[in-house]
């Protein structure tokens, strides 16, 4: 069971931040800086909270991503062993003890920055899921054993956010929409994918195959354009079904992330929520 649960919605998306640290100092060195933020976002500069705000005013941001796949102290082993990116997970939920982690171990065929052994794969996810630490596992829908890290994550009861990542273009709608449903159908809890766009005609595809699977899905999406291109989709989403986006404080890890801040100002004026903070 974890600690945390993963609550997803596209009526008032969360924003996700990266933890891309290579070590366990700069994976703390990046919680500082998100603490930072935080906290100068949730204070004006006389050091009043927002206008209409309290303690209990939605923060900058609602959860964090570890990428595994960064992690040398795990990657160098090759993966074999997955104890270190345990102890990892560990410290980064003890750092972070009031947000849910969501841990990814992005492959590099997905665009991720290391790779391991498909039964590695479902060993790692096997291993971070028993610790109860982290609110929900990234499982890779294509990858050879996905379905055996699926049963190995809700063996712990962890949610599984099922994802592909298309870095050579964006496909048909009709596509996007049977790669969401396949990742359904497989199990998981959530749907993500992120497509590269190369025309603004790609990015209404990606915007209208998310509204038309939204429309029949029972899992919450999570969809984007990447890159410059596709940023409105990262703001906008929500309308269209997407219940998450993934924003900066500090290094990005994917093309076309926005600062969180900036981010969250817009999610808050679309959504009327209140008027821009900071």
């Amino acid at each position: 069971m974890p600690r945390h649960r993963l609550v997803l919605d596209a009526r008032s998306p969360s924003i996700i931040v990266p933890l891309t640290g290579r070590d366990l100092p700069e994976l703390a060195e990046q919680i500082g800086a998100l603490e930072a933020a935080e906290a100068g976002f949730r204070k004006e500069p006389d050091g009043a909270l927002p206008a209409g705000g309290s303690p209990d005013t939605d923060g900058l941001v609602d959860v964090v991503e570890w990428r595994v796949d960064l992690y040398q102290p795990f990657t160098t082993g090759a993966g074999s062993d997955p104890a270190p990116a345990v102890q990892a997970l560990e410290r980064i939920s003890a750092l972070v003890p009031g947000l849910p982690v969501l841990a990814t171990f992005r492959t590099s065929t997905e665009g991720g920055g290391a790779e391991i052994s498909p039964e590695a794969y479902v060993a790692l996810v096997e291993a971070l899921s028993s610790t109860g630490m982290a609110a929900a596992i990234d499982v890779e829908y294509r990858h050879p054993h996905a379905g055996d890290a699926i049963t190995a994550a809700h063996r712990h009861r962890i949610p599984v956010v099922a994802s592909n990542h298309d870095f050579d273009g964006t496909p048909p709608a009709e596509e996007i929409v049977a790669r969401l449903t396949a990742m359904e159908d497989a199990g998981a809890d959530v749907a993500k994918i992120a497509v590269t766009p190369r025309s603004a005609a790609d990015v209404v595809t990606l915007l209208a195959a998310t509204e038309e699977r939204y429309r029949t899905a029972r899992i919450p999406l999570i969809t984007m354009s990447m890159g410059g291109l596709g940023a409105v989709t990262r703001l906008g989403g929500g309308p269209f079904g997407s219940s998450a986006t993934f924003a900066t404080v500090g290094a990005a890890s994917a093309p076309g992330q926005l600062p969180a801040q900036g981010v969250r100002h817009a999610l808050d004026l679309l959504s009327g929520r209140s008027a821009p903070r900071g």
